[in-house]
């Protein structure tokens, strides 16, 4: 499996905040075909051939929020980053922490979508994606301030952002690097209850949608919506065996490749 190079603002890392770690880690094993190890500080670290893919964390206790995943965005200065979140009309919900990975630290932006940003340790950075088991896209559902958000995330993190209307209404948008899109934003304004607040979703590989959420289902997950066709390919939505909602998209796997230098990736 190839590693990337990340650059800083692009998607980096996942972690799911799970009531039940170890349910949580049997789900993705079974479905995803992670390896999950237990870490320090009850951290449990998924890989796939041998790669770092995502984190588990528990939910602190007494938790009201729902087991959910949550993006992280690379950060090559995380106190900066988070200084002009608050500028930009964002608050911090959790200051840098100190974990196996380097710092991390929780936001959210002007349309109440939780992120995180990472600061990694090390001076190399190197992530997986775009085949079976790894993230493949990034989304922010904007439940209200559609273009506020927008503008929060460009100015935050220096985006290009191209934006698509119907009617004159803006309805859909893409962040862009070099004229590669690698996370889009839907205006999902009128969609959902008014108490669902924005939120990112994390797209993951399966070669199989069909028997990816079969499988689910067996373990203790449920199909939200059955497999369909998108304009990104195949598609299910499922909550997990703790009620955490995941998108999977049907890909194939990379072509062979040589190995890249990715010491410090490989090393976690």
């Amino acid at each position: 499996m190839p590693a990337f190079e990340a650059e800083v603002g692009l998607p980096y890392w996942i972690d799911l905040t799970t009531s039940d770690p170890r349910k949580s880690a049997h789900f993705y094993a079974e479905v995803l075909g992670w390896e999950v190890t237990p870490a320090t500080d009850e951290y449990r670290m998924a890989r796939t051939q041998g790669l770092p893919i995502a984190g588990m964390i528990p939910q602190p206790e007494h938790a009201t929020m729902p087991d959910t995943w949550v993006t992280y965005f690379l950060s090559r200065d995380i106190d900066t980053d988070l200084a002009r979140v608050a500028e930009l009309g964002g608050r911090v919900l959790v200051e840098p922490q100190p974990v196996e990975l380097g710092h991390m630290a929780l936001a959210v932006d002007p349309a109440g979508g939780m992120f995180g940003l990472i600061e990694p340790a090390g001076a190399q950075h190197f992530v997986a994606g775009g085949e079976p088991g790894t993230a493949v896209w990034h989304e922010l559902t904007a439940t209200t301030a559609f273009q506020p958000a927008l503008d929060f995330y460009g100015e935050l993190f220096n985006w290009e952002i191209h934006t698509q209307s119907n009617d004159g209404q803006l309805v859909y948008a893409t962040a862009e690097a070099e004229g590669a899109p690698f996370a889009g934003f839907w205006n999902a304004a009128g969609q959902f209850p008014p108490q669902v607040p924005s939120f990112w979703q994390t797209y993951l590989g399966v070669r199989d949608v069909a028997q990816a959420a079969a499988t689910a289902v067996e373990i203790g997950g449920e199909v939200i919506r059955e497999p369909f066709d998108s304009p990104f390919g195949r598609m299910v939505i499922l909550a997990d065996s703790t009620g955490a909602t995941l998108t999977l998209t049907e890909v194939e796997d990379a072509p062979e490749e040589e190995p890249r230098e990715a010491d410090d990736l490989l090393a976690l």
